[in-house]
């Protein structure tokens, strides 16, 4: 081999060139040695030699140069353009290392697919960084907790209606058909149980599709995906929302079972309409429950899921039908139906059914929710947050205290008697025939002017409303008539002017005259001189006789005597609210109350003096959910009650009242009206026959009832109390005595609650474990109710743990919060008399 050569040979001092020597370190002979070597001519084989060393050598030299840039940089150091294109190009580098002793047609297609399945794996790490950082974002516990409606309970344990939360009932996987989740699975997300939130088959699937069709002909998003858009409400159709859904979707399936998964996606889907889950599209398309659908139905429901509104069989039972058909195919292939079950169904018609829903339940539901709220602004009148946040979740259990029974006899007890006024013979005032007549959209600019009527029914013993009806109809007018209408009581306000003088040391059998009333008598009514109704004196009576026949002149006497200021405090303490006239004329019935101040009165001349709270709300409880065994409870009512007047005072006054419902007083038609149990009560007229009232009482009950217009006219001539109100009232107790409320002799003492009593509702009898997972069980807790037969034996017993979740629960406690709100500006409460603010309403001067 030839020695190595100087680089310039002309500079002593340069450095020998090491590099042709291959990495010998070998030094160059000096000058005057060097003699050229002789030359050889080369043979064939040692040139072909040459060529094969040169290229080894030439390899060699590659891989040294490869291995020292991978140890260290060069001396002239990093740059960062440089650093970058080390890094990136570094794997590739990699690649060409361990491909380079290959022949090439396997090199160089190999050198491709691993290049690419390296730039799609960094392309796959980035999208995880970024969107799983994005899907960390959002609340994963969402969704599990879905808004849903509030339930409302009469006090048996049947439902009254909804509040709050969205149009959604949550229902376990049980109470749903198995054929209904296969047809959801099936037709949605075959593979549901074997893949972790994308189905990778599918998205192939797809994109074949895409390829061959040149669009999109089928969906990849799984039940978890479409889960994690419905419930984040992603309305974005992009690559960038289907990453955000992909990642979502694997941290649900990390979080929730499958089964879990399954339940919320069943009751988070929209069906159209307004029918969030399957409990929701049941009722709303076929006014059921779940559990009851068929084959048909259920098919039809998994079929319109991806357009509910487009295939809604309300607005294309042709559509529905169509997709509906597709699903049961595919159900009958897959085995999931027989034959028979698939022939069956197919021949099923789309048959739906609207719920019905009664219009006076409204006006008991405008009540409750006045009152959640109410109750919801005590407990966090500090936290607006937690108030807003528990509303729009809904999903809560409102027990109540009314009963649906009764509420539905007063309601058709009213329209009963006021169809049959209006059919009257003369009768001049527009009728709700003509009104309902009318087209639905002049209805709707159109306030009802009809008569109306309002009717409250509060139990004795603990002052829980049993019934509340605003009007004949909640559906044509909201305007609550038993709770915001205020209006002259006329001589329905006597029994306290009475019981005011009793307490004060009067004496029912102290002589009163019956007279006219001379200018000057009567304290602060200056020239006032009111008359009786028949123009006619009876000269001296005792005190009691002026209350049960209702005389006027000896009424105002009997409150002069015990005074304004001791009338007004009485009343007050009675409950009777609103704006006070502070004039004589008020011993006539003046003062305007609504319907459920004048019931809460009343009870006091039941109850031996005692005035227990009025409320309609018995708790409040969240729903258990996700394995749980117990309702959370949120709010208990504690019930409260007052002294109003001396037991010997109410006992005076409430046997005179008992005197007036029999033969001879001014309601002595009741008996023959058919209620014959022991009862109490006044009539009451107010001027030019503008409001007719009758409020009575038995043992258990007390029932105040109004007849009248929104804007006040007269009803029809001689239209008293006794006529058009004490009618509607017998037939409201009458219902009362069927629903098991007693009517015995009336207690002169104070009544309690009894203990409270769990019945089953199905046969009358005490309720056991077998009727509380039959859900059949209610809480009675009216005084006097006996179970028919002791145990019930229709229901099972089960097991169940040891514990109690009775009213003692932990949760807060509050008085009754009925409140004296006013009216929806819907429809304003009309004025009782167009007087100026500073006189006080004239007197009524007819008899009851």
């Amino acid at each position: 081999m030839a020695p190595p050569r100087y680089k310039n040979e002309r500079d002593e001092g340069a450095q020998p060139d090491w590099s042709a020597s291959a990495g010998r370190s070998v030094p160059p002979a000096p000058a005057e040695e060097r003699t050229p070597a002789p030359r050889r001519k080369p043979s064939g084989n040692n040139a072909s030699r040459r060529v094969v060393s040169a290229r080894k050598a030439s390899r060699r030299k590659e891989e040294r140069t490869v291995i020292d840039d991978l140890k260290a940089p060069s001396k002239k150091g990093w740059t960062p353009l440089k650093a970058i294109f080390f890094f990136v190009f570094l794997p590739f580098q990699i690649i060409g290392m361990m491909t380079r002793k290959m022949h090439w047609f396997i090199m160089w297609p190999l050198r491709a697919l691993l290049s690419i399945g390296f730039v799609g794996a960094v392309i796959a790490a980035i999208l995880i960084i970024v969107y799983g950082t994005q899907s960390k974002q959002y609340d994963i516990s969402q969704i599990v907790r879905m808004p849903e409606r509030t339930i409302v309970l009469d006090r048996k344990g049947r439902e009254i209606g909804t509040l709050h939360g969205e149009n959604r009932r949550i229902v376990e996987l049980n109470e749903v058909p198995q054929v209904f989740l296969d047809a959801v699975m099936l037709r949605e997300d075959k593979r549901f149980f074997e893949h972790g939130g994308v189905d990778w088959w599918g998205v192939g699937r797809a994109v074949q599709q895409v390829a061959r069709h040149h669009r999109a002909t089928q969906g990849a998003s799984t039940l978890t995906m479409q889960l994690a858009k419905t419930t984040y409400n992603h309305q974005d159709r992009n690559i960038q929302a289907k990453f955000l859904e992909v990642a979502l979707a694997m941290r649900i399936e990390a979080t929730y079972s499958k089964k879990e998964i399954l339940k919320a996606y069943i009751n988070r889907i929209f069906w159209g309409h307004t029918f969030l889950g399957i409990s929701a599209a049941a009722h709303g398309y076929f006014d059921k429950e779940p559990i009851d659908l068929t084959v048909g139905e259920s098919a039809m429901l998994a079929g319109i899921i991806f357009g509910p509104n487009e295939f809604s069989p309300y607005r294309n039972p042709e559509g529905a039908k169509e997709k509906r058909d597709i699903v049961l195919k595919i159900l009958l292939d897959e085995g999931k139906i027989t034959s028979e079950q698939y022939k069956t169904a197919l021949a099923e018609p789309i048959a739906t059914k609207r719920p019905v829903q009664r219009g006076e339940e409204n006006y008991a539901l405008d009540l409750i929710r006045r009152e959640v709220d109410h109750i919801f602004d005590v407990l966090d009148a500090q936290n607006q947050e937690v108030k807003d946040d528990t509303i729009y979740r809904g999903g809560l259990i409102i027990r109540t205290t009314l009963d649906l029974d009764l509420q539905n006899a007063a309601i058709d007890s009213m329209n009963k008697h006021l169809n049959e006024l209006e059919a009257r013979r003369g009768y001049k005032h527009p009728t709700r025939q003509q009104y309902l007549a009318l087209g639905k959209e002049e209805r709707a600019k159109k306030l009802p002017d009809y008569v109306q009527s309002a009717a409250v029914v509060i139990d004795n013993s603990s002052g829980a409303l049993l019934a509340v009806v605003g009007g004949r109809d909640g559906e044509e007018s909201r305007f609550n008539r038993a709770i915001q209408a205020r209006r002259q009581v006329g001589s329905l306000f006597k029994p306290f002017v009475y019981s005011a003088y009793f307490e004060h040391g009067g004496n029912p059998d102290s002589t009163i005259s019956d007279g006219p009333i001379a200018r000057g008598e009567i304290a602060g009514g200056g020239s006032w001189s009111p008359r009786n109704a028949d123009g006619q004196s009876h000269g001296m009576r005792p005190a009691s006789y002026g209350l049960l026949k209702s005389r006027n002149t000896m009424s105002v006497r009997v409150g002069n005597r015990a005074g304004l200021d001791k009338v007004i405090g009485l009343a007050q303490l009675a409950g009777f609210q609103g704006k006070i006239y502070r004039s004589p004329t008020m011993y006539l019935g003046t003062w305007e109350a609504s319907p459920l101040d004048i019931a809460g009165a009343y009870t006091i001349f039941a109850n031996g003096g005692v005035r227990p709270s009025p409320y309609i709300i018995e708790s409040i409880s969240e729903k258990a959910h996700n394995g749980e065994t117990r309702e959370r409870p949120i709010f208990n009512t504690r019930k409260v009650s007052r002294r109003v007047c001396t037991q010997r005072t109410a006992n005076i006054t409430s046997s005179i009242l008992q005197q007036i419902t029999k033969p001879g007083g001014t309601a002595g038609q009741t008996a023959r009206l058919g209620f014959k149990a022991p009862c109490g009560g006044k009539t009451g007229t107010t001027n030019k026959y503008m409001n007719a009232w009758f409020c009575g009482f038995s043992s258990s009950v007390t029932t105040s009832v109004w007849v009248g217009f929104d804007k006040q006219r007269t009803i029809v001539d001689r239209g008293y109390g006794g006529t058009l109100a004490l009618p509607i009232w017998v037939d409201i107790m009458l219902a009362s005595q069927k629903c098991g409320y007693p009517q015995e002799t009336i207690s002169k003492t104070p009544k309690t609650s009894t203990a409270v009593l769990r019945l089953c509702r199905e046969s009358g009898c005490i309720a056991h474990t077998g009727c509380e997972a039959a859900k059949a069980a209610y809480y009675e807790t009216m005084p006097g109710i006996v179970p028919e037969k002791g145990i019930c034996t229709k229901h099972t017993p089960i097991a169940e743990e040891v514990g109690e979740n009775g009213p003692d629960n932990g949760a807060p406690t509050a008085e009754p919060v009925l409140s004296d709100e006013a009216p929806n500006a819907e429809e304003p409460v009309p004025n009782a008399l167009e007087v100026p603010d500073n006189e006080p309403p004239t007197a009524q001067e007819v008899p009851d």
